[in-house]
């Protein structure tokens, strides 16, 4: 893998028409991507970028881009915790917790 020439490639995906239009055609040529990092793009898995540790906003213009929204992509992988009141029991106590603690207006 090649995270440099995928940041690279990603941080010129939503600005530049002739990249995008390139990329619907299939056509990653002089970008060095392997064939792993072309699959997870057209695939437009955002997830597995995620855990190779590119750049958060990267990943959030790039899936803006490919019409993906990036926190559901991370929630359906189980990346993410659910919101409070919606965890588990230990998530809900950690909420009542802090709001216990918090000053009353």
């Amino acid at each position: 893998m090649t995270r440099a020439a995928l940041e690279r490639f990603l941080f010129r995906f939503d600005k530049e028409p002739g990249l995008r239009e390139a990329f619907a055609r299939g056509d990653f040529s002089g970008w060095a991507l392997s064939a792993e990092e072309i699959d997870v793009l057209t695939g437009r898995d955002l997830a597995t970028l995620y855990q190779w540790g590119v750049h958060p906003l990267l990943i959030r213009n790039y899936g803006a881009t490919v019409g993906v929204r990036y926190l559901d992509a991370y929630a359906e992988r189980g990346l993410m915790s659910p919101p409070v009141g919606q965890g588990d029991d230990h998530q809900r106590a950690a909420a009542a917790a802090a709001d216990k603690a918090m000053p009353k207006k």
